[in-house]
C-alpha cells in the first residue's frame, strides 16, 4: 500500500484507497436496508434517510422542475414561493430530474467520499503519513458513533457533536462539506501567496454555496477570512487594501452571481411561509435578550474550560514553535470566529430565528481545534522518541478494517433492532403497501388525490407527481396559514368531526425539554414557536403551567411549540362558521391508528371507501367509484 512511485501514481493510488473506504462505509447501510426490507425504492429512500432528511426532498423536486409555488390543489393557483437552500440541493436537483430516487443513494456515496478526501488532505498538510492520515480520517468520520458507544453524551456539549458529520440531508451531509472545504482552502493558503484571481474565485464560490445553503457558516467564514488575512500579513491593515481591491471585487462578483437565484427566490417568498420557518424581526429588545443569553453561555465554567484549554495549547505550540503551529493557528482563528459570529450576526441582522445553530458550530470548531492540537503534540512526541520505531503497514490496515467494520456493525445492528420492533416494521410495511395500492390504480398520478397525516407519505406523493394532496405540511407548500387551516377543517368536517376534535388535535403537549405536538409542527411548523424570546403574536395567553415553562425557557429554544388560548378560541370559532361546501373525497386515505378520532368516531369512511388493509398501526382506504370496486 502506498508504494514509492511517481506523484501521479501515488495520487491515483491514494484516491483509490479513499474510494474503497468510502464505498465500504457507504455500502453497509444499503446492504442492511435491502436485507431487511422489500420495498418500493421511493419509500426505502424516505425511511432510510437520516432523521428528518426526507422533509427536504420536496425542495429538490421543486428546483428540478423549477416549480416553487405548487399548492398541490388544482383550485389554488398563483401562490408566492417557498424558499429553497439552493447551494445544498443544486446538484441533487439536476440528477433527480434524470435519475429520480437513485440520486439520493449516489450522492450519499459522493458526500462520504468528499468528506474523506477533504480531511485526508487536511491531515496530509499536518505532515502525517498516508496510512495515519487515512486512519485519522476514518476516526473523525465515525466520531459521533464512537462517542455514542462509549456513552459520553451526558457530558456538556458532547451531544451536539452529532452535528459534526452524519448522513442527515442536507445538513450536515452536504452543508458541512462547504465548511470543511473552506477550512482546507485556508490551510492550503497558509504558505502561499493569497492574492491571485484563482484563490478569490474559489473563495467567492465557497461563500456563495455556504450562504445559499446555511447562512450561519457563511457568517463564520467571512469573519474567519478577514481575521486570517490580518494574521497572515502581520496585522498590516494598510497592506490588505493597497492594490488589493480588485481581488475582493472578484470574490464579490462570483458570490453575487452564484447567489442571485437564491436572492431572487427570497424576494418572492410567501410571508406566511417565512413565518412558519420561524423568520422573525430582530427588534432591539430581542437582540438584547439573545446577546445576554449568549454572553451567559460563554462565561459558563464548561465553556471557559474549553476556551482556555485551547488558548493555552495554542500559546504553547507557538512559543515552542512546534511543527504545524501555523496550521493550528488557522484552526484557532476559525474557533474564535465561531464565537464572534452570533454576536456579529445578531447585531446587524434585521431578521433571524434559529440562533442556536451558531452554538453547534462553536462546538464543531472547538472539536476540530482540539483534535488537531492533540495530533500536533502526538506527532511531536513520536518524532522525538519513536522515530526509529517502524510499524508494519499491516497493523495500520488492521485498524482501518476494524474502524470500518465497527461502523457497519452498528449500522446493521440498528436496522436489525428497528426490524425487530413490530410497530416500526408494520408501519414501514403498510406505508409501502399504500404506495403499492396507489401504483396499481388505473389512473394517472395527475388525477390522483390523497389525504394523510403521514409526512413520509406526503413527501412520497410530492416526489411522484401526485397533484392533489388534501393535507400537506406547512414546511413544503407556500399556502397561507388561512389556506392550510381551511384544508384541515374541510377534512374534519367531511368526517362529521366537531370543533372540539379539531382543537384537541393541536393541543399543547409537554415533551421532554419543550412543548411539542407533531401535528402542530407538521402543518404550522414554527408559527407557534414558544420561548422566552417569542410566542405567537407575543401572546401571554397560556395556561399557567405552560406560561411558566415558556418564561423560564431558553430564548434559543424556539423549537418549543405552544398555541395561545386566544388562538385556540379563534380556530374553534372558525371551525364552527366554516362552510365546507361540496367536499371532493380523496381517492386514497391513509391513516395511522394513532389518529384514533378518525377511526372511532366516523362511519362515513365505510360508506365512501373500501377498506384496503388494516394492521395494528395503519389503515388504508380506497374511494369507491366507477373505476375502483371493493374486493369484499
Amino acid at each position: 500500500m502506498f508504494k514509492k512511485n511517481s506523484p501521479s501514481s501515488i495520487f491515483n493510488e491514494t484516491i483509490g484507497y479513499l474510494f474503497l473506504c468510502a464505498f465500504f462505509l457507504f455500502i453497509g447501510k444499503w446492504f442492511s436496508s435491502f436485507y431487511f426490507y422489500d420495498e418500493e425504492l421511493g419509500i426505502r429512500i424516505i425511511f432510510d434517510s437520516q432523521g428528518d432528511s426526507y422533509f427536504y426532498f420536496p425542495y429538490i423536486k421543486a428546483l428540478s422542475s423549477l416549480d416553487f409555488n405548487n399548492s398541490f390543489d388544482s383550485n389554488i393557483l398563483n401562490l408566492k414561493n417557498i424558499s429553497l437552500p439552493f447551494g445544498a440541493i443544486f446538484f441533487h436537483s439536476i440528477f433527480f430530474s434524470i435519475f429520480g430516487f437513485h440520486t439520493f443513494i449516489f450522492f450519499e456515496f459522493v458526500c462520504i467520499l468528499l468528506f474523506l478526501v477533504i480531511f485526508y488532505l487536511i491531515f496530509q498538510k499536518f505532515r502525517l503519513s498516508k496510512l495515519v492520515s487515512l486512519i485519522l480520517t476514518l476516526s473523525i468520520f465515525i466520531l459521533v458513533l464512537l462517542i455514542d458507544q462509549v456513552k459520553l453524551d451526558y457530558i456538556s456539549y458532547l451531544p451536539r457533536i452529532n452535528e459534526f458529520y452524519n448522513l442527515r440531508f442536507p445538513r450536515p451531509l452536504v452543508v458541512n462539506l462547504f465548511f470543511y472545504s473552506f477550512i482546507l482552502f485556508l490551510i492550503n493558503l497558509s504558505n502561499k501567496e493569497i492574492y491571485n484571481n484563482k484563490n478569490f474565485i474559489i473563495l467567492g464560490t465557497i461563500l456563495a454555496l455556504s450562504f445559499t445553503s446555511f447562512y450561519y457558516i457563511f457568517i463564520i467564514e467571512v469573519i474567519t477570512f478577514f481575521l486570517f488575512l490580518i494574521y497572515k500579513y502581520k496585522f498590516s491593515i494598510n497592506f490588505l487594501f493597497k492594490d488589493k481591491i480588485k481581488f475582493y471585487l472578484i470574490s464579490i462578483f462570483v458570490f453575487l452571481f452564484l447567489s442571485a437565484p437564491f436572492l431572487l427566490n427570497l424576494y418572492f417568498v410567501e410571508p406566511d411561509y417565512s413565518e412558519r420557518l420561524c423568520i422573525i424581526d430582530l427588534t432591539l429588545s430581542r437582540k438584547i435578550i439573545i446577546i445576554n443569553h449568549l454572553l451567559k453561555g460563554i462565561i459558563k465554567l464548561e465553556f471557559l474550560i474549553i476556551f482556555f484549554l485551547i488558548s493555552f495549547l495554542i500559546f504553547y505550540v507557538n512559543k515552542k514553535k512546534i511543527q504545524n503551529f501555523e496550521l493550528n493557528n488557522i484552526l484557532y482563528i476559525i474557533f474564535l470566529s465561531s464565537i464572534l459570529s452570533p454576536f456579529a450576526f445578531i447585531s446587524i441582522s434585521p431578521k433571524s430565528c434559529l440562533v442556536f445553530h451558531f452554538n453547534n458550530y462553536i462546538i464543531i470548531s472547538s472539536i476540530i481545534s482540539l483534535f488537531f492540537l492533540f495530533i500536533t503534540f502526538f506527532k511531536n512526541i513520536s518524532d522525538k522518541y519513536l522515530i526509529n520505531k517502524k510499524i508494519s503497514k499491516y497493523f495500520f490496515l488492521a485498524i482501518i478494517v476494524i474502524l470500518i467494520s465497527f461502523y457497519n456493525f452498528n449500522i446493521f445492528y440498528g436496522y436489525k433492532s428497528n426490524y425487530e420492533t413490530k410497530s416500526y416494521r408494520d408501519y414501514r410495511n403498510h406505508l409501502n403497501l399504500t404506495v403499492k395500492e396507489i401504483n396499481e390504480l388505473k389512473i394517472s398520478k395527475k388525477n390522483l388525490s390523497l389525504a394523510t397525516f403521514d409526512n413520509r407519505l406526503m413527501v412520497w406523493a410530492i416526489m411522484n407527481n401526485v397533484k392533489d394532496i388534501k393535507l400537506i405540511s406547512g414546511q413544503i407548500v407556500p399556502k397561507t396559514h388561512d389556506m392550510i387551516e381551511n384544508d384541515i377543517i374541510s377534512f374534519f368536517k367531511s368526517l362529521t368531526l366537531n370543533e372540539n376534535d379539531f382543537v384537541n388535535f393541536f393541543e399543547n403537549k409537554k415533551s421532554n425539554w419543550r412543548y411539542y405536538n407533531s401535528k402542530t409542527q407538521s402543518f404550522f411548523w414554527m408559527r407557534y414557536s414558544a420561548s422566552s424570546l417569542k410566542t405567537h403574536n407575543d401572546s401571554k395567553d397560556f395556561d399557567a403551567d405552560v406560561l411558566d415553562f415558556i418564561n423560564n425557557s431558553s430564548p434559543l429554544h424556539v423549537q418549543s411549540l405552544a398555541i395561545p388560548n386566544n388562538e385556540f378560541k379563534r380556530l374553534k370559532l372558525k371551525f364552527k362558521n366554516f362552510q365546507n361546501g361540496s367536499y371532493k373525497w380523496p381517492i386514497i386515505v391513509a391513516i395511522n391508528k394513532e389518529e384514533e378520532l378518525f377511526l372511532n368516531k366516523n362511519k362515513l369512511m365505510e360508506l365512501h371507501y373500501c377498506l384496503v388493509n388494516t394492521s395494528e398501526n395503519y389503515v388504508i382506504y380506497k374511494l369507491k367509484n366507477k373505476i375502483i370496486k371493493c374486493k369484499h
